[in-house]
């Protein structure tokens, strides 16, 4: 009976002893933003969105990741396409680093703090003794600060154009919905626009161009900006020309009159001249065949053979 009663004693004595241990170093994680739970991050398509910041680093573009129950336990975490942090006070962009270690005082809790400055989508791996869990984070573009514009730099008169507005973060992240002024100069008439950005951080403004000059756009956001010229070309003048090329014909036509008229002592003179109106017979040819295009029957002229 005693033999029982100690066994009792000794199994109760362990058991406990156990569960102080489980209890001890049980490991609950807990993130947030804002002291607002957040949620996903799991995996690349539920990554947890975190602003990207213009200069100091807050709980409000940090997450928060508070790690429990791990009285003396040593947490380690590594970061890519992210920073990580292990105090927000004064904190700003250029802080944090890439891996960081805690080791955990005997309150049995540690927090640190992730934060990035791209939009690509970014891991945290956290390992708390032999257990490792990954978080996966994402960035959403800051404040316009960067303004770029594309456009041809010689079109057609009276044509319509595309001027591309391009808006970017302080990182050159590509963002959305982003307002960018707009001045356009067209030769001196002056006009203003709004342009807001797509989910791809560009947008087309398209200006019509003048008979002549240029049209010249200006775009501005935050103390960025950028300037494009479009300017006005004129389409040929086949008219113009097909008269150039017939006056040489004729030209080269009374050449060779004389040239036939001396065929006897100026063979090789004849036979260059021959050359010559061939080539322009073709150049004129080219030119008329170009010319004829789309012209009524009555309008078109007749080829020289």
């Amino acid at each position: 009976m005693k033999l029982n009663k100690l066994a009792i004693a000794v199994v109760t004595a362990l058991t406990l002893g156990l569960t102080g241990i489980t209890a001890a170093n049980a490991n609950t994680q807990t993130l947030t933003i804002a002291g607002t739970a957040a949620t996903g991050g799991t995996t690349t398509a539920t990554a947890i969105a975190l602003p990207v910041p213009a200069d100091n680093v807050t709980a409000s573009n940090a997450l928060s990741i508070s790690v429990s129950g791990t009285a003396g336990a040593t947490v380690s975490a590594a970061a890519t396409n992210a920073s990580l942090l292990t105090t927000l006070t004064g904190a700003t962009a250029a802080s944090g680093s890439a891996t960081a270690t805690v080791n955990v005082s005997n309150s049995g809790s540690v927090e640190l703090f992730v934060f990035t400055k791209t939009t690509a989508v970014g891991t945290v791996t956290l390992t708390v003794g032999n257990v490792t869990t990954t978080y996966f984070v994402k960035g959403v573009a800051g404040d316009v600060a960067k303004v770029s514009l594309s456009a041809p730099t010689t079109a057609l008169a009276g044509s319509t154009q595309s001027v591309v507005v391009s808006a970017f973060d302080k990182y050159n992240n590509a963002k959305p919905s982003g307002t960018v002024n707009l001045i356009i100069n067209t030769n001196g008439a002056i006009t203003t626009a709004t342009a807001t950005t797509t989910t791809s951080g560009t947008v087309s403004h398209v200006v019509t161009l003048p008979s002549t000059g240029s049209v010249t756009v200006t775009a501005f956001a935050a103390s960025s900006s950028d300037t494009v010229t479009i300017n006005v070309g004129q389409p040929r003048n086949l008219e113009a020309e097909l008269a150039t090329a017939l006056a040489s014909v004729a030209k080269l036509t009374a050449d060779l009159a004389t040239a036939n008229a001396a065929l006897a002592t100026a063979t090789t003179t004849n036979a260059d001249l021959v050359k010559q109106v061939k080539k322009l017979k073709w150049q004129y040819n080219t030119l008329v065949k170009k010319y004829n295009v789309g012209k009524p029957k009555a309008k078109k002229l007749a080829f020289i053979k």
